[in-house]
């Protein structure tokens, strides 16, 4: 039996919430010379890492991608499909989920009791942001240049690199740098509300369990005073036929 409270309802919306946010940057694509376009996709998925935590951050990610492979046009330049998943930018979206979990385990889910100002928060933040932003491109590169190949057109490495890193290296310093303030002013709010004490959850976890056992024991008390009367009133047999 799953117990649904406030605080599992608000992080389901808010993980649907940051997954409709990097499906919306489809729409903020500019297209590059080496075929990989400029997004701020990584930043809304970056976002929500460091926001929300490991699971839920990787999870709206995750949707993300689902809904891009079945085909809806949320992938950049408001494409989708298999085809895109596998094509030669494909990598970079794996590279997406990969970061976002790792990122969000680095940075760990928001706490009542960070501070917005913490030097120990900022630190955590700016380790996970850089390692997330990184991590994109640890599986983007290599399957760009294994896509290429199989094109017929083969690429080395350093070839590879000057089209899809070198020209993304200020934009994701921008992001990265807009990051850091960002998840340190809105962990402290969303832990507020998404992960608030324990020992409020649990005593709405309790009262939800309570009004369900009531409910269960007066449909057994009504079942049973059913079954209850039937035996007391058995139906009277019908007069047989005796005219034989």
């Amino acid at each position: 039996m799953k117990v649904k409270t406030k605080a599992s309802i608000l992080r389901a919306s808010f993980t649907a919430f940051f997954a409709a946010l990097i499906c919306i940057g489809c729409f903020i694509s500019i297209p590059m010379p080496g075929g990989v376009p400029i997004t701020v996709q990584n930043l809304f998925a970056m976002l929500a890492a460091l926001i929300l935590g490991g699971v839920q951050g990787a999870s709206s990610v995750g949707i993300f991608l689902i809904l891009g492979i079945i085909g809806v046009p949320v992938f950049s330049g408001v494409k989708g499909g298999w085809a895109v998943f596998v094509g030669p930018t494909g990598g970079f979206l794996w590279g997406y989920f990969i970061a976002a979990a790792v990122a969000g385990l680095i940075v760990g889910t928001p706490q009542t009791f960070e501070k917005r100002f913490s030097l120990k928060m900022w630190l955590k933040i700016i380790l996970a942001s850089f390692v997330g932003f990184a991590l994109i491109y640890a599986p983007g590169i290599p399957w760009f240049i294994h896509c290429m190949s199989e094109s017929g057109k083969p690429t080395t490495l350093q070839a590879a690199i000057g089209m899809t890193l070198t020209p993304f290296i200020p934009g994701d310093v921008i992001k990265f740098i807009l990051t850091i303030p960002l998840a340190a002013v809105l962990r402290p709010i969303a832990a507020r509300y998404l992960y608030p004490d324990d020992e409020e959850e649990l005593n709405e976890i309790m009262e939800d369990i309570k009004k369900r056992k009531e409910l269960h024991e007066k449909i057994v008390r009504k079942f049973n005073g059913k079954k209850q009367d039937s035996s007391e009133n058995p139906p009277k047999n019908p007069p047989q036929d005796q005219s034989k």
